[in-house]
This record gives structure tokens, sequence and C-alpha cells, in this order.
């Protein structure tokens, strides 16, 4: 057998406006005891959150004085400054938490309990309302100009909190504000209905310094500002670094870029920030690529010995197809037990299981699984008839021929993780088979629970306009239309030998539970000296686990 090297499927693509898929802003509000009223904030849900189960590192942005929850979003851009990091693998997926104070500057101060609403009722009420990894080590702070002054103090005096603060011209006055500087007019550091300096400088970072550097705690910091700031915030920036150096060396940056106190300056610096920030984070599990193939490689005994697609003369294709392809778990349909046993001689590294639909042993076509035994362990198995007696060799409904359904359950022998895979072939006759064989399989699924992403491949022998398959989608997902790249290969899945190519006629696929990615999806339309492998293109499609 000629052994052919396997396609590259898919390029990665890092840059920043390529980004195909987006992540959420949710708006959120609760009743604030202690400021007494309404607390408003937003929060970035990324990519693939609402599909998963998985809980994400939290990044608590500040704003300036007088803002407001969207001031980070236009025209700073955070969502779209997120989305690129994240797609292009610079930044692992996070929460964003965007909270409100209007003139409050995060602090307890004359007016409100800044600081204590955040860390006492907004923390907690977002950490517990979305799926938050609520650890210090996965918690992060950043804010710019009094913003950048409360996520300094914060991290200061509770750094067991924080993993790591950014600080965009942070507002961090010592000993005093400018005269312009709003932290004279604005509440928190008022007595009497005047700028207090006593106030101010109990409030401010140096006041915290000794305690953090007794405390034996690092809390690594980025500082950015601009070299034109109007309020001396460069020098301030400076003099914050030249104090804390020596204390946390190489757990301290400062950046002093072009620019004056403005939405450019951030706008430039948020990214490195945030890769800042980023490393600072537990490294993300990698999550686990697989390449799944659906595959009706016609029965082997439908053709006469001296017929040139006489499975004698096709398994070297078939095989060849499948190598060339990378897969990694193949779902194949028609197959008999002798053309199962070829390709796995052929193909060496693969384990499988299946039986024959007409004894439950040996007899008659099966949907047979080929699982890479050095990718995956095969942990269960079983196979159910497609009828209303699944668990006995039986013919369903309206259905010409017994149909069945294999169900294994494999354990990933890189990460340990749990897959269910489920390949199927529905009855080319009955309609009523096809809908009833989809809620059996949907029923299926639903009984899996929560235990393993699940994959389920198959020849449905109908295109997607059957009831059956809205019963599908709504535990599953049609590979096809969530790939995350432009589908290739056309949209012909079943091609009789070439004789009859019949546009949009695809009844073969690949559906993943919420929460698998899918990178791609292909159908392999290629032949060999003008030779088709088999009458049906397989669907390949390459797969991100949760």
């Amino acid at each position: 057998m000629m052994h052919l090297r396997r396609a590259l499927l898919y390029l990665l693509l890092p840059c920043l406006t390529l980004v195909a898929h987006a992540g959420e802003l949710v708006s959120q509000r609760f009743e604030s005891k202690l400021l007494q009223r309404d607390y408003h904030y937003q929060v970035y849900l990324p990519d693939g959150y609402a599909q998963g189960t998985k809980r994400y590192p939290v990044l608590y942005l500040l704003h300036g004085a007088g803002g407001e929850e969207n001031e980070w979003l236009d025209p700073i851009g955070l969502r779209q400054i997120l989305d690129g990091l994240i797609e292009s693998g610079q930044i692992q997926p996070l929460l964003v938490v965007l909270p409100a104070h209007l003139q409050g500057w995060w602090v307890d101060g004359a007016k409100d309990r800044g600081e204590s609403a955040l860390l006492q009722e907004l923390m907690p009420h977002a950490e517990r309302a979305f799926r938050v990894d609520a650890r210090g080590e996965t918690r992060l702070i950043a804010g710019f100009s009094a913003g950048g002054f409360g996520a300094l103090n914060l991290a200061l005096k509770y750094p067991q909190r924080f993993a790591g603060a950014a600080l965009l011209s942070p507002a961090i006055y010592d000993p005093l504000p400018p005269a312009h500087s709003s932290a004279m007019t604005q509440p928190p550091f008022q007595s009497g209905g005047t700028f207090d300096p006593a106030r101010w400088q109990a409030l401010n970072y140096p006041a915290h310094l000794g305690a953090y550097q007794r405390s034996g705690r690092v809390v690594p910091l980025f500082i950015l500002s601009g070299d034109r700031d109007t309020f001396g915030i460069a020098l301030q920036s400076a003099q914050l670094y030249e104090r804390l150096r020596l204390h946390q060396p190489g757990a301290i940056a400062l950046r002093i870029v072009e620019g004056e106190h403005e939405d450019a300056v951030w706008r430039r610096g948020l990214p490195e920030a945030l890769r800042f920030l980023n490393a600072r984070l537990p490294p993300t599990p990698l999550r686990e690529t697989l390449r799944v193939m659906s595959y009706n490689i016609r029965c082997g005994s439908c053709e006469r010995t001296d017929d040139v697609n006489h499975w004698s003369r096709r398994k070297f294709l078939v095989a060849a197809v499948i190598e060339q392809s990378g897969a990694d778990v193949i779902g194949l349909q028609e197959a008999e037990l002798f053309q199962t046993r070829d390709l796995v001689a052929l193909l060496r590294d693969f384990d499988w299981v299946g039986v024959g639909r007409d004894d439950g042993r040996e007899q008659g076509e099966m949907n047979a699984v080929l699982v890479r035994r050095s990718a995956f362990a095969i942990r269960a198995q079983k196979t159910l008839w497609l009828s209303a007696t699944p668990d006995r060799v039986s013919r369903g409904w309206d259905a010409m021929l017994n149909r069945t359904l294999t169900v294994l359950q494999l354990s990933s022998r890189r990460s340990g993780q749990t897959v269910n895979f489920l390949n199927t072939h529905f009855d080319h006759i009955g309609k009523r088979a096809r809908d009833e064989s989809a809620r059996l399989i949907a029923a299926t699924v639903q009984g899996l629970g929560e235990n393993g992403a699940v994959i389920l491949s198959g020849d449905f022998n109908s295109n997607t306009d059957f009831a059956g398959y809205r019963w599908l989608t709504q535990r599953l997902q049609d590979a096809a239309a969530v790939s995350r790249t432009p589908l290739a290969g056309g949209s012909i899945s079943f091609n009789g030998f070439g004789a009859d190519l019949q546009p949009d006629n695809k009844i073969d696929y690949v559906f993943v539970s919420p929460g698998v990615q899918v990178q791609s999806h292909r159908i392999i339309t290629e032949r060999y000296n003008g030779r088709y492998a088999s009458d049906h293109f397989p669907v390949l499609v390459q797969l991100l686990l949760p």
C-alpha cells in the first residue's frame, strides 16, 4: 500500500483583524446595601462560555473618575482587543467584570464605601452569577486613571486576593493631586465641602506600602503612562516603580509611551497589559484536539469479484484515505466483518468495535468504529438496535433493514479526558424509522449526562430537511453548521462511484455536543487515478474538546 502524507487541514491566523468569533457582553445589576442604590456592571463572557461548564479566571476593570461601566468599550475597544488576544492564543479565555461607581475612586471615602461595595458585594455577586474560578491566583485587577488608583490600593491592601494588577495612567499622586485633578473636587476626599489633604494621604497607596512589603506577598504590577500626561503621571509611575523594584524584581514592569492622559494611550497599552496579567495566571490545561471521520465504505459483498469497485481492489484506497486524513476515530458504515479486519491490518495503529446487525455478532453489516490505539483507550461499548426494542436484534418501525447504533466511551491516553462516540446508519426506505431513530439517539445522548463530550457520526440517508435532524440538533450541533473555518470539499457526500453526483446531496454527518469546538469540516473528494474509494465521500472534522 502506498503511504500518503497527511494533508495540512488548517492554518492558525493570529492576526487580530481576522477574528471569527466574539465574546458576549452581559449587563447586570443588584441592590447595594452599602451604597443604598442599584449597582450596575457589565461582564465580558469569552466565546464558547455558553456551551461549556468550565470556570474561568476573572479580571476586574475599574474606570476613571466620572466614568461608568462602558468606559472600557469605545473608544478604547476592550471587546475587540480581548477577542483578538484570545482567538490568537496570546491570552487564555477569561471573564472580565466592568463595574460602575461614579466619582467613587474605589475607596471608602467621605461619601461612599466604594471599596467595601466592590469587595463585599460586587465580587461575590459576579462570582456567584457566572462561572468564575474565584481563587486569588486566578483573580486579576486593573484600571485607568482613578481606576488605576483604586486597583493599586486594592492590590496592596489585599495581596492575597489578586494574582496581578495593571495600572494605566494611574492617578496615584504623592503627596497631593495637582490643582486641575478631579480628585480635588470629587466626594471621596472632601471634608466640609473642600479638599482634605489628610484624607487623600490616608487613602492613597503610600499608606499601604509598609504593610504590603511586610506581608511577604507579591502582586505583579504593570504600570503605563503617557510621556506628556497632563497630570504628571509619568513621574508618579516612575516613583512607584522605584519604590517596589527591589521588593519584587521580575514582577513589576514600567512603560512610558508617547501620549497624553487619553484613550489612545490606554488602547495601545491594553494588549501588553493583558499579556502581562495572563502570564501571572496558572497555565490553562491544553485542550485536546482530535480528528473524526464518518465514512460509509460500501459493503464488501455488494459488487461482483470482477467489478472494478470490488472490495479486493478498493480496500487499499479506503485505507489510504483514512491514513492521509490523520483521523483518530472513524465511524464506518456498511462495514462487513472482513472489511473491518482488512482495514485494521492495513492501518495497524487501530483498535475496533462493532457487531453484525443481523445476529449481534458477525452476520450482516456493522457500524464499526476504528479507534487510534496510541491516542485513545476504549473503556466501554454497547450496540443498540434502532427499534422499539433497542437491546436486542430487531427491525424498527417501517425500516427495510435492521439498523444499529454503536456507542463507545473513550479515554484520552494523554489527558484522561472522556469522549462518548456514537456511530449509526439510518434506514434508506423508512421515513418514520429515520425520525424515530433520531429520537432514540437523542434520548441516548441525554442519558449520557455530563460525563464527557459527545460525538455522533453516521450516514443518515437524508438531507437536513427531515424531522429527525431537528431532534438531533436539540441535543447536538451539526459540525458543518458551527465550523470555525469555511467548509471544504463541497456539499455532496453520496457519489454512487461517480454515477450519481447530485448537487447538495449530503447525507453523511458528524454532530458534536455543545462545548466541542469544530475547527474545520471537510468532505474528502479526492480520487485515485480516476477511481472512487467508495460510493460515499468521507466527512472529516477537526475538533477541540472542552
